[in-house]
C-alpha cells in the first residue's frame, strides 16, 4: 500500500493564519487616526506581537510539512479536515459579525451573544456553562476595562440613540 501526504491541513493553517493577519492590518489602519491615543493604547503593541509571530508560524507550519512528507505518513481522516475548516470558516465569520454587531448593538450585548455562538461552533456540548461563561466573562471584562482601567467600551450607536 502506498503512503500519501494530503497537504489540506496545511493549506487551511497558512489561510487561516494569513487572514487573521489581513484583518489585523486592515483594524491597524482603521483605528491608527483616532485621535484619543487611550483608544489606541493596546492596539500598537498586539498588532506587532501578530507581526512577529506571523512569519514563525508560517516557518513552523512548512518545517511540519516538510517533515511530514519527509517521513512518508500517512494522513488520515480528511473527514477530521472537512470538519476543521468548517469550524474555522464559521469561527471567521462569527467573528466578522461579532466586530459588526460591536459598533451597533455595544460590547456587553454583542459579546454575551458572541461568546456562547463560538463556544458551540467550536463544540461544546453543554448548553448552561457557554451562557454563564459569557455573563461572567463579559461583567469581568467591563469591570476590567471600564471601571479598573478607564478605558470606555463601545456602547453601540442603536443604544446610545436610546440612552
Amino acid at each position: 500500500m502506498q503512503k500519501t501526504f494530503s497537504n489540506g491541513p496545511f493549506i487551511h493553517r497558512i489561510i487561516v493564519a494569513t487572514s487573521i493577519l489581513i484583518l489585523a492590518v486592515i483594524y491597524f489602519f482603521d483605528v491608527k487616526d483616532l485621535k484619543n491615543p487611550h483608544d489606541r493604547l493596546l492596539i500598537s503593541p498586539v498588532f506587532w506581537i501578530m507581526v512577529i509571530l506571523y512569519p514563525i508560524i508560517i516557518w513552523q507550519e512548512i518545517r511540519e510539512a516538510k517533515k511530514t512528507i519527509h517521513d512518508s505518513e500517512e494522513v488520515e481522516g480528511d473527514g477530521d479536515s472537512y470538519r476543521l475548516t468548517k469550524k474555522v470558516g464559521f469561527f471567521m465569520i462569527s467573528v466578522m459579525i461579532y466586530l459588526i454587531l460591536l459598533n451597533y448593538i455595544g460590547f456587553i450585548i454583542s459579546t454575551i451573544l458572541f461568546l456562547p455562538a463560538l463556544m458551540w461552533i467550536l463544540g461544546t456540548k453543554s448548553r448552561l456553562f457557554p451562557i454563564i461563561f459569557s455573563i461572567i466573562a463579559t461583567g469581568l471584562l467591563y469591570l476590567f476595562f471600564d471601571i479598573l482601567l478607564g478605558i470606555p467600551l463601545p456602547i453601540g450607536i442603536l443604544i446610545e440613540g436610546v440612552l
